[in-house]
């Protein structure tokens, strides 16, 4: 029945192509349907990765007799969340509002209108506990869509206007109202105790047994990593201690992530969450967004001056095997980078098994540390140290399968066995049925990817991951971008396959990381094309997506060409200014306008009238905001960059690792270009001259160049301008 799924560009309706159920895509067409049959509407949303996904599909929607109450009684849409993200955060909110929590898949009952009136996420086919089995949710639902319609619409009519309110206060939260708030303001001086405060409501929630933040389920802190990793940088520069705060949280959560079996202790790459306070258990689908950041918080760490040498030695290690998960298991023909890699691998008898691939006993890893090499000693302590648990918890004997996990660093003798150990157990391991690929690439996720690749290359001085990020960027900028002939950009596309894009207008997200990526490119090997496409690629995003009334500055999150999520959240998708696993979009655009001013491109919107929500946010929850935090603490610096005036190679690459490390990006001199810039001479042929440029309203002022990186950054201190 499912044949309208069937030629979809997204794996994860194709995988329920061969459902019974008479599944619709998203789009006006199946609301229609359900208008002229006057029956309500269920949404299922998930993606491709996703474990409980697969097994809701198995349980329900392969049923015949669910399948035919579904299509008797109501219009049926598929929704790929990493394709609509927009739909995703619309219904999300409903179903929060509707039942207090939220996930995947995710089940949505609305009017044909597109109103949600009732919610909830896994459903299992017979009642467990609390939770209806899902065939009494659709008859208890049938009812009262029959017989108490006018309830049934009163509570959809409430639930949009409570999610508009909602939306619309979240929105606005972050916009800076009229008066000068910028750089050299009051508001400004207060950034110094932002921090503070930050750190202050941050330090108790650490984990200080596990690492990370909170109890189970434990997510990685990518956003708010970002921000702790650059302002340590700043407070060790104004002669903090070794242990600051910032630093210390930082590196504590990343080593703990990074010895877990969070990260993948055979090929690299982390997996989405654990499922467990201790990092043991993770949910095992492997995403490119996560990745994508981690990977720049383990290159950061591993020249970090918070850090000890092991420790920089160990971030290192796993930055780079990320690199070599990331383009051995993850680059498509095109060169591009897909979306994710399957919770579930299927089996030799057709069954879904989450982690499937993953896990290996204590038998099967002394057998490889045996064949390796190693003494029955060495194999077993080995097998002991790395002992994790099994995701089904139970019995557990030395044939159990289980996740690789390091409870406390290795010694170096030990690393060095482990590391045999483990080429072997992978050798192994991909003889095993593998995880399903989803080939989908998002474009916000691969500029993202770009950002971090281009970051290590300038931390490390190394030219591999700069050339890496640059192949990625022109791909991406190739098959997403859309361009006038006269090269005026007038989109980014969300999503492609197999290099053909899908047709739905990339969000605020993607544009805006787009042009942070082009910018850090830029900065990385000194083309002024880079930042060319990176003005082109904001000015497009700040025509599309911005606007200013007489309340201040508004700013969407996606384009809803087609007009159901008006109805459904009662208004346009407006942007929300809080993170998640992710940076939220405003900050990502806020990021994109902060690099673009330090680099002397200025707009009527600046990345400071994006911040209002900082005061509020950060004595309640700072850890949902820091990639604002992050953007609040460079522009009370005035959001320097240097200008190259001259140096030769060498010279070039120490200022571009000093000055990633602190976040501060580096503009090639006025006039040169891609062949012709500062950075490209000989070792020893030029004496080094930079300028420190520093953001004034409307324009940049660059301070008289200086022969050394060092004296360039004493310009600046920690809170602002010296």
């Amino acid at each position: 029945m499912g044949h309208r799924l069937a030629e979809s560009s997204s794996l994860y309706l194709r995988q329920h192509a061969e459902n019974p159920v008479d599944w619709h895509p998203w789009g006006p067409e199946a609301f229609e349907e359900a208008r002229r049959r006057d029956v309500p509407v269920f949404i299922s949303i998930g993606y491709s990765a996703c474990h409980w996904c697969h097994v809701m599909a198995a349980e329900s929607f392969a049923d015949g007799g669910t399948a035919e109450a579904l299509n008797s009684r109501f219009v049926a849409i598929k929704v790929d969340r990493e394709e609509h993200p927009d739909v995703d955060d619309a219904y999300m909110a409903a179903t929060q509002t509707l039942t207090g929590q939220g996930g995947w898949p995710m089940s949505v009952f609305v009017l044909p209108d597109g109103r949600a009136f009732h919610a909830g996420t896994y459903f299992p086919p017979a009642r467990h506990g609390r939770i209806p089995a899902f065939t009494e949710v659709l008859d208890a639902v049938h009812t009262a869509w029959t017989q108490r319609r006018e309830e049934v619409e009163e509570s959809a009519e409430k639930i949009a206007r409570a999610l508009g309110v909602q939306r619309r206060q979240q929105a606005q939260l972050a916009l800076f109202p009229a008066e000068d708030t910028g750089p050299g303001s009051e508001a400004w001086a207060q950034t110094q105790e932002w921090v503070e405060t930050a750190l202050g409501v941050l330090a108790p929630e650490e984990d200080t047994v596990h690492g990370g933040f909170g109890a189970a389920p434990k997510f990685p802190p990518s956003p708010l990593l970002a921000f702790l990793l650059e302002e340590s940088c700043w407070q060790q520069r104004a002669g903090g201690e070794p242990a600051d705060v910032a630093g210390g949280l930082a590196v504590r959560t990343l080593e703990a992530m990074g010895r877990s079996a969070l990260f993948d202790q055979l090929d690299g790459g982390f997996a989405r969450y654990a499922t467990d306070r201790a990092w043991m258990v993770p949910h095992f689908e492997k995403m490119l967004a996560d990745n994508a950041q981690l990977l720049g918080h383990c290159a950061r760490l591993s020249v970090h001056p918070a850090a000890t040498a092991a420790q920089q030695d160990r971030a290192g290690r796993r930055a780079r095997a990320t690199i070599g998960w990331l383009t051995g298991r993850m680059l498509t023909p095109e060169g591009l980078l897909a979306a994710s890699l399957d919770a579930d691998t299927v089996d030799d008898q057709g069954q879904h098994v989450e982690g499937g691939t993953y896990l290996f006993s204590d038998v099967e890893i002394v057998d490889a540390a045996r064949a390796a090499g190693h003494s029955m000693e060495q194999a077993r302590r080995l097998a002991t140290l790395s002992r994790g648990a099994p995701p089904e918890g139970g019995h557990v004997d030395l044939t159990t399968g289980r996740t690789l996990h390091f409870s406390v660093p290795l010694s170096a003798a030990d690393q060095q066995i482990w590391e045999s150990i483990a080429e072997e157990l992978l050798s192994r391991r991909d003889q095993r049925p593998q995880p399903g690929r989803d080939e989908k690439v998002v474009a916000a996720w691969n500029a993202t990817a770009i950002r971090s690749l281009a970051e290590a290359g300038m931390l490390w001085g190394e030219d591999a991951p700069v050339e890496l990020a640059e192949q990625i960027a022109e791909t991406l900028w190739g098959i997403h971008v859309a361009q006038e002939q006269n090269g005026r950009v007038t989109g980014v596309a969300r999503v492609s396959h197999h290099g053909r894009t899908a047709g739905r207008p990339g969000t605020l997200a993607d544009h805006a990381e787009l042009a942070s990526a082009c910018f850090t490119l830029s900065s990385a090997t000194g083309a002024r094309l880079w930042l060319e496409r990176g003005v082109a690629v904001l000015a497009a995003t700040l025509e599309a997506f911005t606007r200013h009334g007489e309340h201040g500055w508004e700013v969407l999150e996606s384009l809803d060409d087609d007009g159901l999520l008006t109805a459904a959240q009662d208004g346009p998708s407006l942007a929300g200014a809080l993170d998640g696993p992710e940076p939220s979009p405003v900050a990502s655009l806020a990021v994109a306008l902060q690099l673009a001013e330090a680099l002397g491109d200025h707009h009527r919107l600046r990345a400071t009238d994006l911040l209002h929500h900082l005061p509020l946010v950060t004595s309640k929850a700072p850890s949902v905001a820091g990639a604002s935090l992050l953007v609040a603490r460079r522009a009370a610096r005035r959001s320097p960059a240097l200008r190259l005036v001259s140096a030769d190679v060498e010279q070039a690459r120490q200022v571009r690792r000093a000055a990633a490390l602190v976040g501060i990006p580096v503009e090639p001199g006025a006039g040169e270009s891609v062949e012709g810039s500062a950075g490209s001479a000989p070792a020893g042929s030029v004496e080094l001259q930079l300028s420190l440029c520093l953001n004034a309203p409307g324009a940049m002022v660059c301070l008289p160049p200086v022969a050394s990186v060092e004296e360039a950054l004493e310009q600046v201190s920690p809170a602002g301008p010296a």
